[in-house]
């Protein structure tokens, strides 16, 4: 369901960063790598605000915006893009979204559902399809892409 470049590039990433650091792909790799029909246009990687520089110091050469705490009407954490492998890599420490009326709690591999998945070999850390169900992520994914036929794990 993924493309080649994605999963090659999800798996670079992987072997790059420290194995101190917690992270986990977000967003539409993440759905695309648990078997969702969708197709990822950019590769999200959630972590906390260390994790976030610690990142940024691995891919540092590769840097498009440099991490720092960014800040919108929708979204702040420490935000910073990336492009690895040709494709746009987005890192987000300790990200909280503006949905509904209200800010959620921070989000990192601590505070949200992680499970592994398999890929060539290599345990790959992503936020749950259930967790993007719950957060509204996925909702607001499926509109986007006109589907709402979805199989959430």
């Amino acid at each position: 369901m993924i493309p080649d470049r994605f999963r090659e590039t999800v798996l670079m990433i992987s072997e790059k960063i420290p194995s101190n650091v917690k992270w986990a792909v977000d967003g539409s790799t993440s759905l695309a790598l648990q078997g969702m029909d969708i197709v990822p246009h950019d590769i999200d990687i959630l972590t906390d605000h260390n994790g976030a520089y610690r990142i940024q110091d691995v891919f540092k050469d590769t840097a498009m915006k440099p991490v720092s705490h960014s800040s919108t009407d929708r979204y702040e954490s420490d935000y910073g893009i990336f492009s690895i492998n040709g494709l746009r890599v987005e890192v987000m420490g300790n990200l909280k979204v503006f949905r509904n009326g209200k800010w959620s709690s921070e989000q990192n591999p601590h505070s949200v559902k992680i499970i592994h998945i398999d890929l060539g070999g290599t345990s790959i850390p992503v936020v749950s399809m259930n967790h993007q169900r719950d957060s509204g992520y996925l909702r607001e994914r499926l509109e986007r892409e006109g589907s709402r036929d979805v199989d959430a794990r």
